[in-house]
């Protein structure tokens, strides 16, 4: 009579509890979420693949990414309740209201799934620290995995009831637990997969020993391994109806995607992934993808470990707990590459174990923490030290661990995991006006932002924000996740991104929406111009003589398969919502409760220790560590933390903070610092860089000063650029400053500088019409001329290069191709990337350099050569205005030394002073062409000069002339044009200068 009242209070206790939890998910996921929404890394991506299912939900080709792809490449499921729920809300509360739901079906499966270790009470807590749990709330408001949740979910739900299917033989829970199944293979594929491996057998396991409970006694070594071989057998008609048909599930409900996976499979460079990394060498991975998902699973490893070997029914929970540890661990020690192989190691993202171990371990810690607050450990503790003692601890432990998941949910404020917020209404106006949406677009800085962009335009970009769907070359080649964060993977990264740019005609890429100038300097230098800056801030650059996009032939599935894929997955929901409601009103009232019999009265003295004391050192000691490095770390300590704190201060346009290491004194206030700084930096360092490497040798030491000379490498979208600077530092009362550097000012002689500027508008159309361009507004193709063209081989490479003239009156721009016939009748195009000025004022040249392979492996014999040139009428780029001059100061057999000086007329900066260098031969013929830029800007009324070494290629190159070179301008062919040169003369410059003052959109 006792042990059922007892049972009759723990069940009202923990269904009270698991309403306790239900209304805690909602009050605080179901309130953050849509503000945490827009900062996570996959919410967007998923919102785009809701959008596709919106407009097409049994189209599976999606063209606005990557040219086309096949959405069959992801289960479909998510997305198609999202884009449901979006034909009612607008998709970011779709989302939203979505992942609640998905949120609060998780806390009852994590209920549901702690029934089959514990008590009722045990599951209430354990649905409680769901809600709380550092793992969930990461994944939810930090990574926006709903698809996983979602299957987690399904899948704990599933669980129980493949528990008691095995137990009682009961056919209608095998029924239920399919039907949960069959939901999660249709959310995420993934996690059925692996859920078989880590879930699914360790729950077989458990029911097969709780059901022959003199399994349990055996010893482990001995004949528990042939009694469960037996017990197995004699349940092998259960087993084997269970996985024949979730098998069959996971096959026949997502076969568009395995049959997809078969016929296209992915073959790509492998990205690279934090939760790959050594967590001891990359720290900054470590916290993100192991010590907040799993901090405190480590703080109650001892009483987790106690109770996951304590009896034969957690062994298999045990393997996978501790299996899932050591491989969510990374590349911190061999063992996951070696258990993986080195493919799987680097496909997947090794987070998720880290993740499934923390759930596995909840019926664990809510056991101990049900212990501790009222059970036999609580008894032990407060007879031992007293209740204030146990108070206090307890209440310090869940303070500190309240804070910490307070420091999850505004992870994006510490720790920015995305550029600010964009606007895309301007973006959308531009796209749906004048038949924008013709050619491709490409955004830079948007972060994931970019998913969102797409998810509201039909408009197409080059560019994609899920890699397993990529399958252009200049992507897959390199290990490059998308362009539009090209600049965090350096060189692919870059090479991959300039790759696009240049051969901007070959995807019919038009447009660039750029939200960070980084970019600025590569986008200039491969052809492209400033069309217009939006209302919200972002630059739109457009490259000329783009053609439309071609049309794609999408690639193909059966009729039947698109079918299947638009009602199966759907259709498993209702079903699993029919079936839930059966058997909450039928079924469940007839049916032995799930409730585990298994009790712990006693914990080992050590593991009670350990385990009250770790939460609360560790979660205070986290604490205390953020708020030191945030608040209390002395910058200042001594010189060397003084000047790597600057230029982190500099590096990231911090100047007020960068003002504050200077020596403090009334001769040099932030208005005179900021000020200085506005007049000598500027250029290409460091406004478009980004620092990489610093390092520091002392030239003078002294007690209390000292003098650095500080190397520095930045990263620009030019190349690296190094920089050599001189800093004195003063120590004062204990902290060392920086004295302040003398400026060394340059004044232009004038007081009011003039310039006459030629400035040109193309009217476009004259009638204020939404019907296209009529024949009387269209502008005539402007005529160029080439001067000459050469077959060049030097160093195993082969190149053309050549030089052409703007013969119009009018300004133009130039796009440039050399089309290859090789002897094997192939034909290749390639583009003169940045050895060209693409925009010429009236009678201005330039010269070009084509490069016909990026390394010696791919030269082939070349049968002839078309240079193709299409110009067209320009408003921009074209003024050079800059004065230039050289003088060859030195020479040897393998280089010269140029002194290049540069003056500026304009009313306005050079902001990246440059030149392009043509060195000749004796024949007055192009060998090659150098592109240099001078790292700081030069003001109105200035110059500058700096020197250039030159290689030289003249005497070991050839000039091949029997490969015969056909010259094409706007489609009609034409001839070299004879010009006289100086044969004395085998150097020339032309000025080649990015201005960033918006002349030309005034």
């Amino acid at each position: 009579m006792k042990n059922q009242e007892t049972m009759l209070w723990e069940d009202f206790i923990g269904k009270r509890l698991l309403l306790v939890a239900l209304s805690l998910g909602l009050l605080t996921h179901g309130i953050i979420v849509y503000f945490t929404l827009p900062q996570t890394y996959d919410a967007f991506v998923h919102i785009f693949f809701a959008d596709h299912y919106s407009r097409f939900w049994f189209e599976p080709w999606e063209y606005r990414w990557y040219t086309g792809f096949l959405t069959v490449s992801y289960p479909p499921l998510v997305h198609q309740v999202v884009a449901f729920l979006g034909k009612l809300f607008p998709f970011k509360i779709a989302f939203a209201i979505f992942a609640i739901v998905v949120y609060e079906a998780l806390i009852i499966g994590v209920y549901r799934f702690t029934k089959m270790f514990y008590d009722k009470r045990t599951a209430g807590v354990a649905a409680i620290l769901a809600v709380v749990l550092s793992s969930l709330v990461e994944t939810l408001h930090v990574y926006g995995q709903v698809p996983t949740l979602t299957g987690l979910a399904l899948l704990l739900n599933s669980i129980p009831f493949l528990y008691q299917y095995l137990k009682s033989s009961d056919s209608r829970y095998l029924v239920l637990s399919l039907a949960f199944i069959a939901v999660v293979v249709s959310s995420h594929h993934v996690t059925a997969i692996f859920g078989m491996v880590f879930f699914i057998a360790p729950t077989m396991l458990m029911a097969l020993v709780d059901w022959k409970e003199s399994l349990a006694k055996e010893r482990l070594f001995g004949k528990f391994i042939p009694q469960l071989l037996l017990v197995a057998w004699k349940k092998k008609v259960e087993i084997l109806l269970f996985g024949i048909i979730a098998i069959v599930l996971a096959v026949g409900l997502i076969f568009p995607y395995w049959y997809w996976s078969r016929t296209d499979p992915i073959n790509q460079v492998s990205i690279p992934h934090g939760s790959r990394d050594n967590f001891l060498e990359v720290t900054s991975s470590g916290l993100v993808f192991y010590i907040i998902p799993l901090l405190l699973i480590l703080a109650l490893l001892p009483a987790i470990s106690f109770l996951i070997t304590r009896h034969k029914r957690h062994l298999g929970w045990a393997v996978s707990f501790f299996l899932c540890l050591l491989l969510g661990s990374g590349g911190t020690t061999p063992l996951p590459k070696l258990m993986l192989g080195e493919t799987a190691f680097n496909i997947l993202t090794l987070d998720r174990f880290g993740f499934w171990a923390s759930i596995i371990a909840i019926p664990y810690l809510s056991h101990f923490l049900v212990s501790f607050l009222a059970g036999p450990v609580r008894h032990y503790w407060v007879g031992k030290f007293g209740e204030t003692s146990h108070f206090l601890l307890s209440g310090l432990s869940g303070f500190s661990y309240l804070l910490f998941i307070i420091y999850i949910f505004h992870l994006a404020s510490f720790r920015p995991l995305q550029p600010r917020e964009v606007k895309i209404e301007p973006i959308l106006n531009f796209l749906n006006r004048d038949d924008h949406m013709r050619w491709r677009y490409l955004t830079l800085g948007f972060g994931d932002q970019m998913a969102w962009l797409s998810a509201n335009t039909l408009a197409a970009t080059i560019d994609g924000n899920y890699h397993s769907a990529r399958r252009l070359p200049e992507m897959t080649t390199r290990a490059v996740e998308r362009l539009e964060n090209a600049k965090y993977l350096f060189e692919e990264g870059m090479a991959s991104l300039t790759d696009f740019l240049t051969d901007a005609e070959k995807y019919q890429l038009k447009y660039v929406f750029s939200n960070d100038q980084y970019y600025d300097p590569l986008l200039f230098y491969t052809g492209w111009n400033r069309t217009i800056r939006l209302e919200n801030g972002i630059m739109v650059w457009e490259k000329g003589n783009i053609s439309t996009i071609q049309p794609i032939q999408p690639k193909e599935i059966h009729p039947f398969l698109k079918m299947a894929w638009g009602i199966l997955p759907f259709t498993t929901v209702v079903v699993a919502l029919l079936l839930t409601f059966l058997y909450l009103f039928q079924f469940k009232k007839s049916q032995t409760e799930l409730i585990s019999p298994e009790k712990v009265e006693r914990y080992p003295k050590p593991v009670i220790f350990l385990s009250a004391w770790m939460p609360f050192l560790i979660f205070s000691g986290f604490l205390t560590y953020l708020i030191y490095e945030m608040l209390l770390v002395d910058q200042r300590k001594d010189p060397e933390s003084t000047v790597y704190a600057f230029y982190d201060n500099l590096d990231f346009q911090r100047f007020e903070e960068a003002f504050s290491f200077f020596k403090p004194g009334p001769e040099y206030s932030l208005d005179q610092y900021l000020l200085e700084k506005s007049v000598k930096d500027g250029g290409l360092l460091p406004s478009y860089a980004k620092l990489n490497q610093l390092d520091i040798d002392t030239l003078e030491l002294g007690e209390d000063r000292i003098k650095y000379q500080v190397n520095t490498t930045w990263r620009t979208s030019l190349g690296p650029r190094y920089l050599e600077e001189e800093f004195a530092l003063e120590k004062n009362e204990n902290h060392w400053s920086i004295i302040p550097p003398k400026l060394e000012l340059e004044i232009p002689e004038n007081q009011v500088i003039s310039y006459d500027y030629t400035l040109f508008k193309k009217m476009g159309k004259r009638a204020i019409s939404a019907f296209p361009t009529v024949k009387d507004d269209r502008i005539k193709k402007p005529f160029a001329a080439f001067y000459q063209a050469n077959l060049v081989e030097r160093e195993g490479l082969t190149f053309v290069t050549g030089e052409l003239i703007n013969a119009d009156n009018n300004p133009i721009t130039i796009a440039l191709r050399a089309e290859v016939t090789f002897e094997n009748d192939s034909l290749a195009i390639f583009y003169p990337e940045r050895k060209m000025h693409y925009n010429l004022a009236p009678k201005a040249t330039t010269f070009f350099e084509i490069p016909l392979a990026k390394d010696s492996s791919q030269v082939y014999p070349i049968q002839s050569i078309t240079l193709k040139a299409e110009t067209d009428v320009t408003e921009r780029g074209y003024i050079r205005g800059i004065r230039t001059g050289f003088e060859i100061k030195e020479e040897n057999s393998d280089s010269y030394f140029l002194e290049i000086e540069m003056e500026n007329p304009l009313t306005t900066e050079i902001t990246i002073p440059g030149v392009l260098i043509a060195e000749r031969d004796s024949l007055g013929r192009i060998i090659h062409i150098a592109l240099e830029t001078h790292p700081r800007s030069i003001r109105s009324g200035l110059g500058t000069s700096f020197r250039v070494e030159l290689e030289k290629k003249a005497l070991e190159s050839i000039v091949v002339e029997d490969i015969p070179i056909f010259l094409q301008i706007n489609g009609q062919e034409r001839s070299l044009i004879v010009k006289s040169w100086n044969s004395a003369q085998n150097i020339q410059l032309l000025p080649h200068s990015f201005i960033s003052p918006e002349i030309y959109l005034q």
